[in-house]
């Protein structure tokens, strides 16, 4: 069974939501370059290659997903960083088209003194965002991971069917 297709007030509220996050975007970004200058870009960048989980390093393609970007803007990206000294692409192991992506030292410190100038701003971000009534939901579970119950609309299964 397919979903239906989404309504103009689906679409209209979707188009709200993607117009407010992309404020908090500018907003993010604007603080990292004044501070940093360092674009919002190459900061998530250098967080998704501090993680743990990426094990030391990820490839390109891997890279742009966990950063929401084109493979091609992403290899873009890295050029640039690495153009900087704050990453590098290495040969992937096994398939010798693979290229992986790394962060180096001077990237990590970069990165560190960047990160309290990113999350106060984005704490700031999303308090205004509790005030929208648009985004308060979002928000709020960005915040503390919890969202407000949402309503019955004649479900056997009340709320639990619902994704978050």
């Amino acid at each position: 069974m397919s979903s239906p297709p989404a309504d103009d007030a689906e679409d209209d509220r979707w188009c709200m939501a993607v117009r407010l996050l992309g404020r908090m975007e500018r907003q993010l970004d604007d603080v990292l370059q004044r501070r940093h200058a360092l674009p919002l870009s190459e900061y998530r960048a250098m967080c998704a290659l501090s993680r743990p989980e990426s094990g030391g390093g990820l490839r390109m393609g891997e890279l742009a997903e966990r950063i929401g970007m084109k493979d091609s803007s992403t290899t873009r990206l890295i050029a640039r960083l690495e153009a900087q000294g704050l990453a590098e692409r290495t040969p992937g192991t096994g398939d010798g088209r693979a290229v992986t992506a790394t962060v180096t030292d001077a990237g990590r410190e970069r990165y560190a003194a960047a990160t309290s100038t990113y999350r106060a701003a984005l704490g700031a971000e999303l308090d205004a965002a509790r005030a929208n009534v648009h985004l308060a939901d979002l928000a709020e579970w960005v915040r503390n991971g919890e969202t407000r119950p949402l309503p019955d609309h004649g479900s056997p299964h009340g709320n639990s069917d619902r994704p978050l």
